[in-house]
């Protein structure tokens, strides 16, 4: 599988591995994941006055594409709750295939 990592910074050992270790978490619901695609975004909140740190995620899977968002106080947070969410597609994915 091809994995993309996109950052406005330079990407730390911990988190590059955490990142590796979810997309191979992943793959255990769907072993036809071809690329994933993770893209870091590091917003301020104008009204509420705080930081967002958004992690967006594409997976490519034959003849479909899946995307979740997620935006928490840190990256490793929203990373967690993407991996959720596409987990859950995935699942859905799976069942329209059946």
């Amino acid at each position: 599988m091809n994995l993309q990592v996109e950052a406005p910074f330079q990407v730390s050992e911990p988190l590059q591995q955490l990142i590796e270790d979810k997309v191979n978490k992943l793959t255990t619901f769907f072993d036809r994941i071809t690329s994933a695609h993770v893209f870091f975004k590091d917003e301020i909140q104008r009204f509420q006055k705080k930081d967002q740190r958004t992690v967006e995620m594409r997976l490519e899977v034959p003849g479909s594409s899946l995307h979740a968002s997620a935006s928490e106080e840190s990256f490793e947070k929203a990373l967690i709750e993407v991996t959720h969410k596409l987990e859950r597609q995935i699942k859905k994915y799976k069942d329209t295939l059946s």
